[in-house]
């Protein structure tokens, strides 16, 4: 009697598989994996041949379409990598030790204006650890171990994160202080008329539109940027008033801040982590040491204060 051959194919081979599904193109499950486009081909070519099934169809778009026996396969390999996601945190939380990986995400602004001293001084108070600081304006997500820690500003984190809401974060009306000193003043610069900075695709960058057409009759929107930073930067050059975090624009000597009493405060900033690991050593002591300093640092975060 033949014994019919047992066909197995590897973890790996799986994740190729689910990360074309989530990603829907060969070149951004690539970039994903860290595979070159040619590699991931290849392998993908190879499990379909070791199971004897088209997986994909590749139409001549250069997205890709999995079949019926891809989506079933996807499908799986989701349920497997949820698993391991899930036996990973909770080992991970056992983990009394002071040393390892600690992965950091935090939006930027935050990071580069008021958190990078806070971040440097716990690094070098536990030099045994090896932090990972991510900084995005993209949410981590924990459940797969993207980060150990995120600090982001948010209305309702997600219900298996834990953590502490802090300050809400203030965002004022700011120019190039060059650009209101030759005006002569706050009021002179506003007469002129100048553009209004905005976000890519955001007509509405403005949250109260009646002060604005009340204040500025002329407004227009001509210049416009997909990244707070550069938004700064277009500010600072003269380009025109931004709506910018008090945080990072307060800092800068470059730009001021006018109609001061125009300010909204927007979002929560929270400090979080997944609560299978808030138990974790090197978890708890970032927790504990940037929970202070974001204390301390509220009234810049809420724009009462400058940064030092």
């Amino acid at each position: 009697m033949v014994q019919k051959r047992t066909i197995s194919p590897d973890w790996d081979d799986l994740r190729l598989v689910l990360a074309v599904a989530r990603s829907g193109s060969l070149r951004k499950a690539a970039i994903s994996l860290g595979l070159g486009h040619a590699t991931l081909s290849r392998r993908l070519g190879q499990l379909e041949k070791q199971l004897n099934v088209r997986l994909f169809d590749r139409p001549a778009s250069g997205a890709v379409e999995l079949t019926a026996a891809g989506e079933e396969l996807a499908a799986s390999a989701g349920q497997m990598d949820e698993v391991a996601a899930a036996v990973v945190l909770k080992v991970a939380g056992r983990d009394l030790s002071l040393s390892g990986t600690l992965r950091v995400s935090v939006t930027p602004l935050l990071g580069t204006y008021v958190l990078a001293p806070a971040i440097t001084a716990f690094a070098a108070a536990y030099p045994d650890l090896a932090i990972e600081v991510s900084s995005t304006y993209a949410s981590a997500d924990l459940d797969r171990r993207e980060a150990d820690v995120v600090i982001r500003a948010t209305e309702q984190p997600p219900e298996t994160l834990v953590g502490q809401r802090f300050c809400r974060a203030a965002f004022g009306l700011y120019a190039a202080r060059s650009a209101v000193e030759a005006a002569g003043s706050e009021a002179a610069y506003l007469a002129s008329s100048p553009p209004v900075l905005g976000y890519v695709g955001r007509p509405d960058n403005l949250w109260d539109e009646a002060w604005f057409t009340q204040k500025l009759p002329g407004l227009r929107h001509t210049l416009t940027t997909n990244d707070p930073v550069q938004l700064m930067a277009l500010a600072r050059s003269g380009g025109g008033i931004a709506r910018l975090a008090c945080c990072a624009a307060d800092a800068d000597h470059d730009l001021v801040r006018i109609v001061a009493s125009h300010t909204e405060y927007a979002y929560d900033i929270w400090l979080l982590t997944h609560m299978d690991l808030r138990k974790t050593a090197r978890v708890r002591a970032f927790m504990d040491h940037m929970s202070a300093a974001l204390k301390e640092r509220a009234p810049v975060i809420g724009g009462e204060t400058k940064a030092a």
